[in-house]
């Protein structure tokens, strides 16, 4: 008992050893940097994924497909997943797995040196236009990484740092994505659509 309560003080006290202030007068002085390495985490994280539906890492073609109905992405040519087991299987192994957890390590790193990097507090000190979403890192996060993430984006949250949607979203995650009662707590509604499907929408994230 006593070793779980060291660890748990030693964990906070890690992630709170820059105060609010310092961690935002941190951000300011390294963002083009900072903001640089996202990026390229984020667009390896979603090209890799992305080859597997499409076969092709060109970002015009993929989102011109992502932006077609669900009845024209069947019919469009250029929607050629890998049909190969054997190749998605070397995919994950060898370029998305390694690399997602690579991604984790880093991002909670940066989360306690300057905070959750949310693309809000990007958006606040960086001329580059934030066109990306570095919550995503977390969401494809190993799950053998789950209990420190959960203790790390509980004491962002509690401190303004990552939005109640956000955290809810990556609450789903950690508990194995197979219960969406953490969405529903924080901030999300299950809503009926007109077909009788129903989807979650994201109504209070304050």
């Amino acid at each position: 008992m006593k070793k779980i309560l060291l660890t748990l003080i030693l964990l906070s006290t890690s992630l709170n050893f820059y105060s609010q202030s310092d961690k935002d007068e941190l951000l300011e002085q390294n963002i083009e940097q900072l903001v640089e390495e996202l990026k390229f985490m984020y667009h390896y994280d979603q090209a890799t994924r992305e080859y597997l539906y499409y076969q092709t890492f060109d970002k015009s073609i993929t989102d011109s497909i992502e932006n077609l109905s669900d009845k024209l992405k069947k019919n469009r040519l250029e929607f050629t997943p890998i049909t190969s087991d054997s190749l998605k299987n070397q995919i994950w192994q060898n370029y998305i797995t390694p690399m997602d957890k690579i991604h984790t390590e880093r991002m909670i790193e940066i989360t306690k040196k300057y905070g959750f990097p949310s693309a809000e507090r990007l958006k606040k000190y960086s001329k580059e236009s934030i066109d990306f979403n570095p919550l995503i890192l977390l969401i494809h996060s190993p799950f053998s990484y789950s209990e420190d993430l959960k203790k790390i984006a509980k004491i962002e949250k509690e401190q303004g740092r990552l939005e109640k949607c956000d955290y809810g979203y990556l609450l789903w995650h950690l508990n194995g994505r197979s219960d969406f009662q953490p969405m529903l707590d924080n901030g999300y509604e299950m809503i009926k659509n007109e077909d009788g499907t129903v989807k979650l929408k994201p109504v209070d994230c304050d």
